[in-house]
């Protein structure tokens, strides 16, 4: 997605439109698979799923009335393995610990998805939470969270309250961890009294930090298109390494950077910012949590190319719009990444009224695309370019990237502050 009260961690279920439900069913159609589960298409070769996703994908743009012929999707670099975060939800099944990949499952099975390693560390924590003298204890976990690159990787434990005696255990239990599995960086706790079903709900209340370090490295690090991002594990990041250089590329291609303004919102640990800074005078990025601004603020410092820039730790709503915002953006671009719920009640109105050049919408989900269109030409912006990326190969998720235009006299008038 996150917001993530963390700027992507909503966990909403959501109730599919006619469209998506049409979408899914020539997905079913054009592959001969019934879709469920969380990757339906694992088994497929990966060509064969692509093209069955790009027909039904442009069968998709045509029910809604894109107004704009979609570039072909980006193919995926890696179509198997590919998963940067994992998880598994911890289930206390007759006094013994389970782990299961999906929600509701009492089954952990191996992904196809997800780095072999990754299974293996899953496995290996089973075993060492089930011994008697961290049963008690591993009793209270919600999930085992794995974040991080291709080479090193950090693991959280999700737990609901943390003492002296848990923080013993876990220090104890990741350093095993840490000396079987050499790619193991790091190891946390967070807090989550509340056992949300998000997997770092970080709206949930606790006395005290959420985030408690074990042992290793602070920071989570990836690289891409030469810029190094270090962030901390609370951040939001794409789950598909291997795509971002395209995702990047596409971003540059599809916004035609002038020179002027980049206003980033939803902007985590500065995926976008750092690496578009280059082509802009100055840029303004928002996100909703602390944690990813600091971040974004450092990725930047180090890039060190001497533009103007400033980081806020705003939620993204009209009123924090309104003091964040210039009055007239009619020379300036809006890069929108929101959650998969898709943005706040107002902001697209909000943004329009502030008439920007171009806005690039990217949606992590094919959901919210419709209403959203709707609210953006209902304002006058209508879409031009729309470049989808496979960012979830053997599922039936595509992100989309959707550049906007202002292409009539229907833009809102200036929004009050507080509006």
């Amino acid at each position: 997605m996150k917001n993530k009260s963390n700027s992507r961690s909503f966990n909403l279920k959501y109730k599919p439109t006619a469209e998506y439900q049409s979408y899914l069913k020539r997905l079913s159609f054009e592959t001969g698979i019934t879709i469920s589960g969380s990757e339906p298409f694992a088994k497929m070769e990966y060509e064969e799923e692509l093209t069955a996703k790009d027909r039904a994908l442009s069968s998709y743009f045509y029910e809604i009335n894109l107004p704009v012929k979609s570039l072909p999707i980006v193919k995926s670099p890696l179509s198997r393995h590919y998963r940067t975060t994992t998880k598994r939800r911890i289930h206390n099944h007759n006094g013994k610990i389970l782990l299961s990949s999906e929600e509701i499952s009492l089954s952990d099975t191996p992904s196809l998805l997800e780095p072999e390693i990754h299974s293996k560390i899953y496995s290996f924590l089973s075993k060492i939470l089930n011994k008697k003298e961290n049963l008690r204890y591993a009793l209270d976990l919600n999930f085992i969270i794995i974040r991080g690159n291709y080479e090193k990787i950090v693991v959280i434990f999700n737990i609901k309250k943390v003492d002296g005696n848990v923080i013993r255990t876990f220090t104890a239990i990741a350093s095993n961890l840490a000396e079987d599995f050499s790619a193991i960086d790091g190891a946390f706790l967070f807090v989550d009294p509340e056992g949300s079903k998000y997997y770092m709900n970080f709206s949930s209340e606790t006395d005290g930090p959420k985030f408690k370090r074990l042992f290793g490295n602070r920071y989570l690090s990836v690289k891409v298109n030469d810029v190094l991002y270090k962030f901390s594990p609370e951040c939001f990041s794409q789950v598909n390494l291997s795509i971002c250089s395209d995702m990047l590329n596409a971003a540059v291609k599809l916004l035609a950077p002038n020179g002027n303004r980049l206003f980033d919102l939803y902007c985590g640990y500065g995926f976008f910012s750092c690496f578009l800074s280059q082509f802009y005078e100055s840029l303004t990025g928002v996100d909703y949590l602390p944690a990813s601004i600091d971040s974004a603020r450092d990725n930047m410092e180090r890039l060190n190319i001497g533009k103007k820039y400033n980081f806020f730790a705003k939620k993204i709503d009209t009123r924090n719009l309104s003091q964040l915002l210039p009055d007239n953006l009619k020379n300036d671009h809006v890069l929108l990444d929101p959650p998969k719920n898709g943005t706040a009640p107002g902001v697209i109105e909000f943004i329009a009224s502030r008439n920007p050049e171009s806005v690039l919408h990217i949606f992590c989900g094919l959901e919210t695309i419709p209403a959203e269109i709707k609210q953006w030409e209902k304002y006058g912006y209508m879409p031009e370019k729309c470049q989808p990326l496979d960012m979830f190969p053997g599922t039936s998720d595509i992100e989309v990237m959707l550049l906007l235009k202002n292409h009539s006299s229907k833009t809102p008038s200036r929004l009050k502050s507080g509006r």
